[in-house]
């Protein structure tokens, strides 16, 4: 179990404590945690785990989530890496029903998914429709999966780690997830979506952060396409029309009335937000951007 954090103690603290109520043998599993850029080491916070939990501690500059991924999949001793995000919280089965997939797809990708725990939280919500709309697009066929998040993401060690891990390109962009899946799936590989292993997700959100978040996503996947259409000596792919607009209807799929109009406006303006990184991506990328 492999969780980046930065400044974030408190989440991390919960996200620990409900790690420490699973109930597969503990000696079957370590939990590595990668403090990114932290000035403070977190090892006197964290003791009190300890006896609770097969727990390591590392440090690393501040060089994004993927690489402090990257940095806990080097130090993990395991056969199998699960991924999960410090503001993530767990069913007590969750790690047997990640070694149940393993048992049966022992070469796979397991993607798992996460579910908002603010539901009070319009922007929360918001973005977590957005992840579980990417899910169910990408993964309909759940044997042949194109599509894990980082914060349910499991992976045999030895394939992580021959592939190169987390791409160190991503740095703040957040699609370095996205980007393995289709690295690996290029490499003949396999993803099964297995929805029953479910996080709870607890990713507070503003107006501000909301947008900011769905800026670096436009960023990050204008350096996806990018990347891809060079892997694959073509011009750049973008999603069709009918993505988007499937999109912002999907809120109507599950909620009704002012919820799920409420809902759409914010996956509309995550879209405008998304467009913009997207825009600042393409300009930088052109030398147009001092």
């Amino acid at each position: 179990m492999i969780i980046p954090t930065r400044n974030r103690r408190e989440s991390l603290r919960r996200c620990l404590v409900s790690l420490a109520g699973q109930t597969y043998p503990r000696e079957r599993w370590e939990v590595i945690v990668v403090q990114d850029g932290e000035e403070e080491p977190a090892e006197e916070g964290l003791a009190a785990f300890r006896e609770r939990l097969a727990l390591r501690c590392f440090q690393q500059s501040h060089a994004g989530c993927g690489i402090a991924r990257n940095t806990g999949a080097a130090q993990a001793r395991g056969r199998y890496l699960v991924f999960t995000d410090d503001d993530c919280l767990f069913p007590a089965d969750w790690l047997w029903r990640y070694t149940e997939q393993f048992e049966r797809a022992a070469d796979c990708v397991v993607a798992g998914r996460a579910v908002n725990a603010l539901k009070d939280n319009p922007y929360s919500e918001a973005t977590q429709h957005m992840a579980d709309y990417l899910l169910w697009r990408s993964n309909s066929s759940p044997e042949q999966a194109t599509l894990a998040l980082g914060n349910s993401f499991g992976a045999p060690a030895e394939g992580f780690r021959e592939l190169g891990g987390f791409s160190p390109r991503y740095f703040r962009l957040a699609a370095e997830d996205r980007d393995f899946c289709a690295r690996w799936l290029a490499a003949g590989r396999r993803i099964v979506y297995a929805p029953e292993i479910l996080a709870h997700h607890a990713h507070a959100l503003a107006l501000g952060s909301f947008l900011g978040q769905h800026f670096h996503y436009g960023r990050g996947a204008f350096l996806f396409y990018q990347l891809e259409a060079r892997r694959r000596h073509s011009r750049v792919r973008l999603e069709s029309p009918g993505f988007y607009l499937s999109l912002l209807a999907w809120p109507w799929s599950a909620r009704s009335g002012a919820q799920a109009a409420r809902l759409s406006l914010l996956l509309l303006l995550a879209q405008v937000a998304h467009a913009a990184g997207y825009l600042y991506g393409f300009l930088a990328d052109r030398g147009k951007l001092s």
